[in-house]
């Protein structure tokens, strides 16, 4: 039975005082790896929507642009790949970055915003989709 003065005592008290003090024992390796100062590299993913049946006319789109050497020509970025998928109709491109810093100032760069301007505006965009983008830790080691 409950009552207000066995609060914080008892058998259901401590199991939960046990459960969080194991939580917090096996988080707290996690949490002091991440606040190193070890560089880390970092990732960005970003799909657009494209008509799904266009995969030749936006390969050849993308390989006449100058897009792709615009942003792989920024400081910071290790490594870019573009992709497209005709089962759902989606160019990808996954960055890689040195680290967070270089990620960071990436997205403010005017390379990214003529990147987007002419994904958004080339032939066969689908403006009817949103556009999804991810951003994280590069697991190198996977």
């Amino acid at each position: 039975r409950f009552s207000g003065s066995s609060v914080g005592r008892g058998p259901r008290s401590s199991m939960l005082a046990r459960i969080a003090s194991q939580q917090s024992r096996l988080l707290r390796p996690l949490a002091v790896r991440h606040m190193s100062g070890e560089a880390r590299p970092m990732t960005r993913f970003v799909q657009y929507p494209f008509d799904k049946t266009k995969m030749a006319e936006v390969r050849a789109w993308v390989n006449d642009s100058d897009m792709p050497a615009s942003v792989r020509a920024e400081t910071g970025v290790k490594d870019v790949e573009f992709s497209f998928c005709p089962g759902e109709g989606w160019l990808a491109a996954r960055y890689i970055f040195n680290d967070l810093d270089d990620m960071v100032a990436f997205l403010g760069t005017d390379a990214l915003e003529k990147a987007k301007k002419a994904v958004s505006t080339a032939p066969h965009y689908d403006s009817s989709r949103e556009v999804h983008e991810f951003k994280g830790f590069y697991l190198k080691e996977v």
